[in-house]
């Protein structure tokens, strides 16, 4: 998980829990295109210090949103928790820092950090120069009673609130499961690339001849899915249920995580040494060998959507909703259209490659856009659910062309308690989108945002139709 992905774990589990294990949940395979929120935004966060910087996706149009406060010079960044506001970096004298977007202030939090990862759930998890490990969960620290025992180069938080590190080494690399209130546990891994879920319940392993996945929590159980072709890379999707495995023949292999079952093969243009996803499950970035491109994956279509140019780094490439690519092109950032043939660049920053980028699922209230007014499709929604005329705001969490798709989700959030509908589109080049009440007020609809940890955005009619 080496990209900001994890605000969608809180509705993953969520689902989890009304679906059941067996089906597939519906976020982690959505359709090709027109899923998620509708616009997100990117943070611009300046290595050498200063006030940050935010951009609408995808435009890369600045936002009204404004820091008060600079930030330091920064050595890298450790991610987002969209839940309480705050983005973390460490800084170049080994300090925790975190911004806050509601209140646009930056505060420092440890010190003397050496290591630091962002859980599923918002927590941060730094490993001080001592070796020490403290977990900040809400902004209050605290500190394992064990210490890490050697030197990571890979950390992963769980949301069970235990830290993965890989250690490393060529021979006999480990995996070090530590948490706050419970005795440290090892685990010799082979060698070969590791990645995790989502929310940090498996880690796999690509072994070569075999993935090899482990469990983390309870009795750490393992498993081993033979790989023809040789494993050179693995991927979780975001709900778990799938393993996307970069083969040595030049091929991806989809396999079932729970009967290791291969499901589909894609061709890919040569051999690939890296996998990165979207947290929506809809793309599939691969890194070529060699060369200074990426395979774009289609996953509703299992085909290979395009080739583009990338320069590849830990921050980016990134997908980002609706359906954008973000990445380094010469001095400039530059946003591309992976729902359009060829790629087309919807927008750019000149002068930004030099500085790290977040993807945030996080709109600032009084940005112009925040609120999209849609049409009267709205109204009569709130009309079919029995609300009062002034009841006209919802939640938009997807748009999607499957209307089967659609409705699936609807019926797996509803059977999660929440309100949740379908707003079939009135032309052929619309999505089917999937919402959430209607609230009287934008405060209400707000807090089930809060609550449900699902990134969306209001829609609200103006227009409604006379009763």
């Amino acid at each position: 998980m080496t990209l900001p992905q994890k605000a969608f774990a809180a509705a993953a589990v969520l689902l989890l829990a009304a679906c059941g294990r067996d089906t597939e949940i519906a976020l982690g395979d959505l359709p090709g295109v027109g899923r998620g929120p509708a616009a997100s935004t990117a943070l611009r966060i300046p290595v050498a210090g200063g006030l940050a910087q935010l951009y609408r996706v995808p435009s890369l149009d600045s936002s009204s949103w404004t820091a008060e406060d600079k930030l330091p010079a920064i050595q890298r960044q450790v991610g987002a928790d969209p839940e309480q506001g705050l983005v973390f970096v460490l800084d170049q004298k080994r300090n925790l820092v975190a911004l806050d977007l509601e209140t646009r202030r930056v505060r420092t939090y440890l010190e003397q950090v050496r290591h630091a990862a962002l859980g599923p759930d918002g927590a941060v998890y730094a490993v001080d120069t001592g070796s020490t490990v403290t977990q900040l969960v809400r902004r209050t620290p605290v500190r394992f009673r064990s210490k890490l025992q050697g030197t990571p180069d890979q950390l992963l938080g769980t949301m069970g609130g235990s830290l993965l590190a890989r250690i490393g080494g060529t021979r006999s690399p480990a995996l070090e499961v530590l948490g706050s209130d419970r005795p440290p546990a090892t685990v010799i891994l082979p060698s070969g690339p590791i990645t995790s879920t989502l929310w940090g319940d498996l880690v796999a392993v690509a072994a070569d001849t075999a993935v090899v996945i482990y469990e983390t929590q309870g009795e750490r159980g393992r498993r081993s899915l033979p790989i023809s072709g040789g494993a050179r890379a693995v991927l979780f999707s975001p709900s778990g249920h799938r393993l996307y495995v970069a083969r040595g023949n030049g091929s991806l292999a989809v396999l079932d995580r729970f009967s290791g079952t291969e499901l589909q093969n894609i061709d890919l243009a040569g051999p690939a040494r890296e996998l990165r996803g979207d947290i929506y499950g809809q793309w599939i970035l691969v890194r070529p060998e060699a060369g200074d491109s990426v395979y774009v994956i289609n996953v509703a279509t299992g085909r290979v959507a395009g080739t583009a140019p990338v320069e590849w780094d830990e921050d980016l490439p990134a997908v980002v909703a609706p359906n954008t690519l973000l990445t380094r092109r010469g001095k400039d950032v530059v946003a591309l259209d992976l729902g359009d043939g060829g790629f087309p660049e919807t927008g750019r920053v000149e002068g930004g490659a030099a500085d790290t980028w977040l993807a945030l699922a996080w709109q600032p209230a009084d940005d112009p856009g925040s609120i999209v007014e849609v049409d009267s499709a709205l109204a009569k929604a709130a009309d079919s659910a029995g609300a009062d005329a002034g009841a006209s705001v919802f939640l938009q969490v997807s748009s999607s062309q499957n209307p089967t798709w659609a409705n699936e989700l609807s019926q797996r959030l509803q059977a999660a308690g929440l309100p949740a509908s379908v707003l079939a589109p009135k032309r052929s080049d619309e999505a089917y989108r999937v919402v959430l009440g209607p609230y009287a007020t934008r405060e209400q609809a707000e807090e089930t945002g809060r609550r449900i940890g699902m990134p969306s955005f209001i829609v609200t009619s103006q227009d409604a139709p006379p009763r």
